[in-house]
């Protein structure tokens, strides 16, 4: 204890120097600083009691608007297991004490972290994202078993880090393509990346769906590279700042010779700061009510993307000469035609193919957001066109990296897909309620007292269980609720609804060809999350539509093939412009100035943000919906297939 006192009070003295000659937090864009250069900016800023218990307080009064809140301290189904009491989990961080604002910061996004849920977060302040924390290979999983499962170094690397690596390391970072990872500091190199996934990713439930997102995913596209970092590799405002200077890699080469090497963590810089009083200015709130230009009502939901940017480094054509050489050697009897696939219709997010075998139609959407000027409803119409021209009967949805969107994108395709002989035909939404708390009946009352009929709260904006519209001054739906035992808690949540009109046009506009249900197949790597959940989750209940997931933990039959399905998510600049709109004071309130009989969420003090899961849905909107039915959230959804990927299809998924 002696120790760690004195290492405190050493960085102390060390931040005074470096403040005193001006190079703390000084940082340009685009340059490479050291660990230790960053730390002790991290470290330099003290927590304030007005920093910490204000921000507390908004997070605790935020949380009667989640709907998971109690079912989160015990989950029902064994195959999801979560023990997390929020309250609790706050009421400690609010007895610690802390040596710097980063440290309360990264508490609480630990504690955020551990709901598994990427619906649900809590990041630190802007200034602290501004650095961005990267290791040199990007790891990929090979086999099946514990037998003969592997980590391997997979061929991406961006420019950036290949030269740092060259001139900071002296080594060439592209000469360890196709390496064995047998070890990472000493351990088992699959036992560390578990423990790190689920100790630290915390976007799905299911354990496979956490460790193929602590690795690198390509993305099935032969037009161009796309590739998104691990959340290991990367470490986001998600993931957790480096434990130490460097890893150290045991490594295998293709030729079965060991060798180890130690790479330093890299931190680059996004934003030019001159100092501390600079960082400062991304770090403290301006406490501004300026919600005007923020939505009221966001019904995107899409889950960050960090891509990687490959150039001179990464030579595509010469790793799909490489992919068809082994496809050759591999498979020697078949048919080299029997491997390829035709493009048929590109856009940024929408791209179709055609397989060989001349009877499949690929369609692989890796956003549910693709925006109003990505050509997404043409291209639709054209994919589909296309596969009736070419008499094409079977239809593949290749949903890998899809982390979400728009929630009446969604329901929108499943309105398209969905014609006759399809068993779910005419329903494209599932049922939802909100939890209800003194918050949540004073923005109900708000909404039917200003006639205020496009919030989450608003009864117009739903429709009942037989699809028909609720006026905004029936409360009956919502008000008083439905009791719900959850987590041991007794709390009421509205009756079920669904948002109003949403995903209607997929009524309107329909497909050149109407693929079957047993002739369709999803496919995802287990983080088809949110509305991508939603979208596959009522095919594949409503409709019979067949899964397959790839990847996960070696020797775990059991994953599913969607995640963090939820309802809606509110980050809090919508939270607060929905807040505001329902008349509620969301103004600045100082520590010392604190009505603790107010209910409503205020501003933070920083540019830290949260959000949470606000909505939650449930599996099949039948006759006689079962009183006490788990939501989809909690609610295990094993893929049709299990399959894994090999050393092509690890990093040429296509």
């Amino acid at each position: 204890l002696f120790a760690f006192f004195v290492a405190i009070l050493a960085l102390s003295f060390l931040a005074d120097a470096l403040v005193a000659d001006g190079t703390l937090c000084s940082f340009n864009t685009n340059e490479f600083y050291q660990r230790s250069e960053v730390l002790n900016c991290f470290n330099s800023m003290p927590l304030s009691d007005d920093v910490k218990y204000t921000t507390l307080e908004t997070l605790k009064r935020s949380l009667e608007v989640y709907t998971f809140y109690d079912i989160a301290r015990n989950s029902p189904d064994p195959n999801l297991p979560l023990q997390v009491d929020m309250r609790a989990g706050i009421e400690r961080i609010a007895q610690t004490s802390y040596q710097s604002a980063y440290s309360f910061h990264d508490d609480l996004r630990a504690l955020y972290t551990s709901l598994n849920d990427a619906h649900t977060q809590y990041y630190a302040p802007a200034s602290y994202q501004s650095i961005s924390i990267r290791q040199a290979f990007a790891p990929v999983a090979v086999g099946e078993s514990l037998d003969d499962f592997v980590i391997k170094i997979s061929p991406y690397f961006p420019d950036d880090l290949v030269e740092w690596y060259s001139e900071n390391s002296n080594i060439y970072l592209p000469d360890y393509t196709g390496y064995t990872i047998t070890t990472i500091n000493g351990f088992s190199a699959l036992d560390y990346f578990t423990d790190y996934s689920n100790d630290n990713v915390g976007l799905a439930k299911d354990p496979g769906a956490r460790f193929n997102y602590a690795l690198t995913l390509p993305e099935p596209r032969d037009d161009k590279s796309v590739i998104m970092y691990g959340y290991w590799q990367h470490r986001t405002a998600r993931n957790p700042f480096p434990e130490s200077d460097s890893i150290e890699y045991g490594l295998l080469s293709p030729t079965g010779e060991s060798t180890t090497i130690k790479l330093p963590w890299t931190f680059k810089s996004l934003k030019t700061y001159s100092g501390i009083d600079d960082w400062n200015k991304d770090y403290y709130s301006s406490h501004a009510e300026d919600t005007e230009n923020i939505s009221h009502f966001s019904n995107h939901d899409q889950f960050d993307r960090v891509e990687m940017e490959l150039g001179k480094h990464f030579k595509l054509n010469h790793m799909k000469d490489n992919i068809k050489a082994r496809l050759q050697t591999n498979f020697q009897e078949q048919n080299e035609t029997e491997f390829s696939f035709e493009l048929l219709v590109n856009t940024e997010h929408l791209t179709f193919w055609q397989l060989s075998d001349k009877k499949t139609l690929v369609m692989y959407l890796d956003s549910m957001a693709p925006g109003k000027l990505s050509g997404y409803y043409p291209a639709l119409i054209k994919g589909f066109q296309i596969a009736a021209d070419r008499n094409l009967t079977r239809l593949i949805i290749d949903l890998s990296n899809n982390g979400g969107g728009n929630i009446c994108l969604g329901r929108t395709l499943i309105a398209f897909l969905q014609k006759d002989g399809w068993e779910g035909a005419g329903q494209n939404w599932g049922p939802e309620d909100i939890p209800l708390s003194p918050l949540a009946e004073q923005l109900i009352n708000s909404a039917v007292v200003n006639d205020i009929d496009n919030t989450i709260w608003s009864p117009a904006f739903y429709d009942d269980q037989e699809n028909q519209p609720i006026a905004n001054n029936d409360t009956s739906f919502l008000l008083p609720g439905v009791p719900h035992v959850r987590g041991g808690k007794l709390r009421n949540y509205s009756r079920l609804v669904h948002i109003d009109g949403c995903g209607d046009p997929g009524y309107i506009i329909s497909p050149a060809i109407d693929f079957s249900p047993e002739e369709t197949l999803i496919v995802t790597n287990g983080f088809c999350g949110s509305t991508c959940a939603l979208f596959s989750n009522h095919l594949s209940l409503y409709d019979n539509v067949r899964t397959v997931v790839l990847g996960g933990l070696p020797g775990r039959i059991q994953m599913q093939y969607s995640a963090f399905p939820g309802g809606q998510v509110l980050d809090n600049q919508p939270l607060f412009s929905q807040l505001k709109r329902l008349k509620q004071n969301i103004s600045y309130v100082p520590f010392d100035e604190i009505d603790y009989s107010d209910v409503v969420p205020r501003l933070l003090p920083t540019t830290a943000s949260f959000r949470y899961n606000i909505r939650e849905i449930y599996p099949l909107a039948r006759e006689n919906f079962p009183y006490g039915t788990s939501p989809m959230e909690f609610t295990f959804q094993q893929a049709t297939h299990h399959l894994y990927h090999n050393d092509i299809t690890a990093v040429y998924p296509q």
